[in-house]
């Protein structure tokens, strides 16, 4: 669409133009009566042709989210996209204005009405449920889309009252311990990271800022009952600076008189206190977190990992990640599931790699993040044919026996799952007792499907398969909202 070379237009990643309202989808087995609620997922989805279709970004289309409500066995759908300030000025001229945040439009951007924002912040990383408050996120801006639950009409914004400065997290996390959100808001202009809490509605309860001596790119975080942790990696990012992007530049950027080694953070959740640590020989990138838990005096944190592959000393960070746009040797191996031990006292960082696949979009049974943990799922490639192109199944990984389970879907061809989303049992009596949803892309009908396995026996068979007859275009997160 637009481009034949660029990946990120066309097949599973083409964006999709209609809104769709279906009452009543074509399921294949039986959706356990115990699911009552919605999946809400988002990705990019570009509305106009952008400025330079070669250079999009996979991270740079306007958000839309995707709502898959079960009910008594019954599945329903609805798509919209997010009505952002920018994705706002741009339909009222009818075609692209901006340039994107991560790709590098490669010219300055054009002149765009007085008033309105000076980039686009689309709405296409997330969504999640605050309250009784439906919210799209994204990483760019300081406030949230505050979104209709039942027809996905965008409402207005949400900024917790004004009470925070900064890019809002992403990636908030739920203490369910705590009973309390952890989020964090980041200032590369001004330089400070902002690590604050809230309650189940929202309402700031405690708030801890970090001067920063760099200006990282940071997408996820993790917590244990004690610490924020954030890995930065070499990825610079100052999507506000009036020099990158209205001068056509991503974003991104790598400074060369920096380390390409990470930096680790730890900020105390209840006083504020820091810890720096400087692991050496650590050049990669840090993705997602699964879960991070404190075991006597070491840190236990599991995660996806890209690191660099050293083939390219000098790149454009945005040509190869996370995944390449360009052809060619890449800059960066592929992502794969670490697990780290720390001991923050002594300044010791140690890691192994876990398995001999390639692992995304992890998640654990979020009910015990910030507690240990022994299963982990994600976006997995295995066993990959000639054909294969991207992630081919889903993985479960058993962190007391070693042991990884796959889910493939079928034998005859590679289908390509999205992130997996845990959902427990109203009754839980054990960590994987509940449904795994994901949401698969089928090359064969260019069409998507909401697949949902039991948990505890992710190998077999699916319980259900809930059918599209149009694709949803290959995204990012997405989250359970139980009604």
């Amino acid at each position: 669409m637009w481009n034949d070379r660029n990946p990120f237009l066309q097949g599973p990643y083409e964006p999709l133009y209609n809104e769709y309202v279906i009452d009543d989808l074509h399921v294949e087995g039986r959706i356990p009566l115990e699911l009552n609620g919605v999946l809400y997922r988002t990705g990019g989805n570009q509305h106009f042709q952008p400025l330079d279709p070669s250079l999009f970004h996979w991270f740079d289309g306007d958000g839309m989210v995707h709502a898959f409500k079960l009910k008594d066995g019954k599945a329903s759908y609805r798509n919209r996209l997010v009505e952002t300030d920018g994705l706002k000025v741009e339909r009222a001229a009818g075609r692209a204005l901006y340039n994107g945040i991560y790709g590098h439009g490669g010219a300055p951007q054009p002149s765009i009405p007085e008033g309105a924002p000076k980039i686009k912040v689309v709405a296409g990383v997330n969504v999640i449920g605050l309250g009784k408050r439906l919210l799209a996120l994204h990483e760019v801006g300081h406030h949230y889309w505050e979104l209709n639950p039942i027809t996905l009409e965008t409402l207005g914004s949400f900024n917790f009252d004004g009470q925070t400065e900064g890019m809002l997290t992403a990636h908030p996390h739920f203490d369910a311990t705590a009973n309390e959100w952890l989020f964090y808001a980041l200032d590369n202009e001004k330089k400070f990271l902002e690590c604050f809490t809230t309650d189940v509605n929202g309402t700031v309860k405690t708030k801890h800022r970090v001067v920063m001596p760099f200006t990282p790119w940071n997408h996820d975080f993790t917590f244990t009952a004690q610490h924020y942790i954030f890995f930065f990696g070499l990825i610079n990012w100052r999507p506000w600076s009036e020099d990158r992007i209205p001068k056509g530049k991503s974003s991104w950027f790598i400074d060369p008189q920096e380390s390409r080694n990470a930096k680790i953070l730890f900020v105390d959740r209840h006083s504020g206190e820091t810890t720096w640590l400087h692991p050496e020989d650590s050049e990669y990138m840090l993705g997602h977190f699964l879960n991070a838990y404190q075991e006597g005096e070491d840190v236990i944190i599991d995660a996806s990992v890209t690191p660099l592959c050293g083939e390219l000393q000098d790149f454009k960070p945005e040509n190869y990640y996370p995944f390449p746009l360009v052809e060619g040797p890449s800059a960066f191996e592929e992502p794969q599931l670490w697990r780290f031990v720390i001991n923050r006292q002594k300044g010791v960082v140690e890691h192994q790699r876990i398995g001999d696949f390639s692992a995304e979009f992890v998640r654990p049974n979020e009910a015990i993040q910030g507690q240990k943990h022994r299963y982990g799922y994600m976006a997995a490639v295995h066993v990959p044919s000639p054909t294969t192109k991207g992630f081919n199944c889903l993985a479960k990984y058993d962190y007391r026996t070693a042991r990884a389970q796959f889910q493939h879907v079928s034998s005859q061809y590679d289908l390509i799952p999205g992130e997996p989303v845990f959902v427990p049992h109203p009754e839980a009596k054990y960590e994987d007792h509940g449904w795994i949803l994901s949401l698969w892309y089928d090359p064969v009908r260019n069409a998507s499907e909401l697949i949902i396995l039991d948990a505890s026996t992710f190998d077999g068979e699916p319980l259900a398969r809930i059918k599209l007859d149009h694709h949803v275009p290959l995204g990012f997160h997405g989250n359970w909202v139980t009604i």
